[in-house]
C-alpha cells in the first residue's frame, strides 16, 4: 500500500524530509519566545499515514528489532502515540533510502 501511494520514482521528492512532510509524519516545530507550542504532525496523505502507523505498531511487537527497541524507549518517555509517529517517520526515511538508492535493506 505504501508503494501504491508514493510510487517508486523518488525524483519528485528532493529529500526524505520532503516525503515525510507530504505523508504527514513530519514532526511539528512551533516555538515562540523560548516556549515550545504545539508539536502536531503536518496534514498529509491520510492513507499512507495510517498504513505507516499500522506498520510501526506491528514492528513494535517484534523481538530483536532495532526499531522496536527504539519504539519502547520513546514510549516510556513521550507516550505510545508519539513514539508510534516517530517510528513511522523513521520507517518512511528508510523506505525513501531503499527506493532512491535501489538497494535492499540491511539492518545493522
Amino acid at each position: 500500500m505504501i508503494i501504491a501511494e508514493i510510487g517508486v520514482d523518488m525524483g519528485q521528492f528532493p529529500t526524505s524530509q520532503h516525503l515525510a512532510s507530504w505523508a504527514g509524519v513530519a514532526p511539528g516545530n512551533y516555538e515562540s519566545a523560548g516556549k515550545r507550542k504545539s508539536t502536531r504532525t503536518t496534514k498529509g496523505n491520510p492513507h499512507i499515514k495510517s498504513a505507516l502507523c499500522e506498520a510501526a505498531w506491528a514492528l513494535s511487537r517484534c523481538r530483536n528489532q532495532r526499531l522496536a527497541a527504539k519504539y519502547w524507549s520513546l514510549a516510556a518517555r513521550r507516550g505510545k502515540k508519539k513514539a508510534l509517529v516517530a517510528i513511522a517517520h523513521r520507517m518512511l526515511t528508510i523506505i525513501y533510502c531503499i527506493l532512491s538508492r535501489k538497494e535492499p535493506f540491511r539492518e545493522q
